[in-house]
């Protein structure tokens, strides 16, 4: 583990406590929408975790109508909970407000621990990850999280792509920012972190991204320690692009939420490092500057039909720079990735079909960046997991009319284009069309197989 620069070396730190120092922890979990076998599996994954099974409760936060959590607290809770020897809950809010920290915020209002753990719903964990979590609380630190990496229970083109994506995603720019003694991100998916310390910054926020702004707290308003503990966690993949993009739109709406409203407090914090400061930035940019493929699509278009030219020198040097960094970047994603157990062949294919279904969303994504500037209302739409032969409909008009508008406009721009003889310009809309096209197979659902 490292924080704030200096490594923190396991063995030499207590890596057992007897069980009578250990603290009582409680497991967060919120709930919508979630099948009844998905609750299964997230109870018997808890059920795995080596800590004393008396030192620990788990809360599940429901926001569902009444007789879905009357099922679950009279027909599955109790028969799972006696089998597996766990103390389990049920709790319903009455008022669905303040999106997922609402709901935790609720959840702790009835939890006994002194220790609070957050899990999603489909988490899965390793045996010792909790036990590792408290050893690193009672060590000195705040808050630890966890690498995720990705699984799916639909096994289609989609999910398979995006495993891939989400793996690449966590390793390299979570686990890559506690390396870099950069800004360390506590992912929503898996948090253990003292009662106490979630007291003094005022819980979490009754905001769409209330994991990044408990991060922005903990590290601005006192340097709060916040470790990543050596151990990897699993989270389900969506299972069709309409559900990435509804994920991916939300991360979105989450890093402009923050701009707007947290930027002053980490840029003015005495207790944030000048890198961690720029690394923050980095972050809640990372989903937003999708928005900038299309922006430099459509600039290109226009500086090309009103006969602006930058000078080709400056275009060539950026041109040579930008393939040389990223010829770098993909040899050592590609050595990182055959560690992980991916061939070369795979890891090429599926890094151009990433490339590709990324320029599709990206047109989408600029209207959700407009939009998230303009407003702090955003309709919270939950992807609930396990396999559903609802979700894995086709999309619809509606679902895909940015993706199919964005297509329109490079069909008549290439039209304008040729009108005004501008060969080049046209080959590289053409070019990214057929991309586009392309990558709106992933909307259309495939025949998949449903792992248990």
């Amino acid at each position: 583990m490292r924080v704030h620069g200096n490594r923190v070396h396991e063995r030499d730190k207590a890596n057992t406590v007897p069980a009578h120092k250990l603290p009582f922890v409680s497991i967060l979990i919120p709930i919508k929408n979630e099948n009844i076998m998905t609750i299964e599996r997230s109870l018997q994954a808890i059920a795995s975790l080596n800590y004393p099974k008396e030192l620990f409760e788990v809360l599940y936060i429901s926001d569902d109508p009444e007789y879905y959590v009357n099922s679950l607290t009279k027909i599955i809770i109790p028969p799972m909970s006696r089998r597996l020897g766990i103390n389990v809950k049920v709790l319903r809010r009455t008022v669905n407000k303040g999106y997922k920290g609402g709901a935790l915020n609720y959840g702790i209002k009835h939890a006994k621990g002194d220790v609070i753990a957050v899990f999603d719903v489909d988490t899965i964990m390793p045996s010792d990850y909790l036990q590792k979590a408290v050893i690193a609380l009672l060590n000195g630190y705040d808050a630890v999280t966890a690498v995720w990496r990705g699984y799916y229970t639909v096994d289609n083109s989609v999910s398979r792509l995006l495993k891939f994506m989400y793996d690449l995603y966590s390793d390299v720019f979570i686990r890559g920012r506690f390396l870099g003694n950069g800004f360390p991100i506590i992912t929503s998916n898996n948090l253990v972190i003292w009662r106490k310390v979630l007291d003094l910054v005022n819980g979490f926020c009754e905001c769409t991204g209330e994991d990044l702004n408990l991060t922005i707290k903990l590290r601005s308003r006192g340097g709060y320690r916040i470790g990543l503990i050596d151990s990897i966690v699993y989270s389900e993949v969506p299972q069709t692009y309409l559900a990435f993009k509804k994920q991916f739109s939300r991360w979105l709406f989450n890093g402009i939420w923050s701009l707007k409203h947290d930027l002053k407090l980490i840029l003015t914090s005495r207790e944030v490092t000048i890198w961690e400061k720029i690394d923050s930035i980095l972050w809640m940019l990372q989903i937003p500057s999708t928005s900038f493929v299309p922006l430099s699509i459509l600039i290109t278009i226009v500086l090309s039909v009103i006969g602006v030219l930058i000078p080709p020198i400056s275009i060539t040097l950026l041109e040579i720079l930008n393939t040389s960094i990223s010829a770098i970047l993909g040899i050592i994603l590609l050595l990182f990735f055959k560690k992980m157990g991916y061939k070369t062949w795979d890891f090429l294919t599926n890094m151009a079909k990433a490339i590709s279904l990324m320029i599709l969303i990206s047109f989408p994504m600029l209207v959700y960046s407009i939009e998230s500037l303009i407003t702090d209302e955003w309709e919270w739409i939950p992807t609930p997991k396990g396999p559903s032969p609802h979700h894995m409909r086709i999309g619809s008009f509606k679902d895909l009319v940015h993706e199919l508008f964005a297509i329109l406009i490079l069909v008549i721009a290439m039209v304008v284009l040729i009108l005004y003889k501008q060969l080049l310009t046209t080959i590289y809309v053409l070019s990214i069309m057929l991309i586009m096209m392309y990558s709106l197979r992933f909307t259309i659902p495939q025949k998949a197989l449903v792992k248990q």
